[in-house]
């Protein structure tokens, strides 16, 4: 295997394209649907509505965006009438998102699109390859979304890489 190959079968690799590319056959069938939506207006309805009534705080870091990239987001949402913020009912500095009703419609076309990109991408998967890829990635996740431990090197066979990198 050349070191072009190796290093496209690397986990961040893999991960990274493949996102990639499911982001951009959803953007094609997007388009060829005519949805009215960007990739992010539509990956931010998705997010309202899983929780309705979620502040724009909480949204932004769930993206993993700056709180001022949302807000345009949100601006755009909301002024074609998508999107609502309304007051927190207990903290007034808080505005919390809300789909409206004329989102519905839209929102289904993108849950349809989405739909149809999961397929493309999990074809030739049995159901079980399916469910077993799926638990993978949730422990991959999860590794992840733990605090960071001590660096230990571990990886390298306990040698840390600046001393490594020194000797070399």
């Amino acid at each position: 295997m050349d070191a072009h190959s190796v290093v496209r079968r690397t986990l961040g690799f893999l991960l990274r394209d493949t996102s990639r590319l499911m982001r951009r056959r959803f953007v094609h069938y997007a388009r060829e649907r005519g949805l009215p939506l960007n990739r992010s207006e539509a990956q931010v309805l998705v997010h309202v509505d899983r929780e309705q009534g979620m502040s724009q705080a909480q949204l932004a870091e769930q993206l993993d965006l700056e709180a001022i990239s949302l807000v345009r987001l949100v601006d755009s949402l909301q002024a074609a009438g998508l999107v609502e913020r309304r007051p927190h009912p207990h903290d007034r500095r808080i505005r919390t998102l809300w789909l409206t009703e004329a989102a519905r419609p839209i929102l289904e076309q993108v849950m349809a699109v989405r739909a149809e990109v999961r397929a493309q991408a999990l074809a030739g998967l049995t159901e079980a390859e399916q469910e077993k890829l799926l638990d993978l990635l949730m422990t991959v996740r999860g590794n992840l979304e733990r605090p960071a431990p001590r660096w230990s090197g571990a990886a390298m066979g306990g040698r840390d890489a600046v001393a490594q990198a020194k000797v070399a």
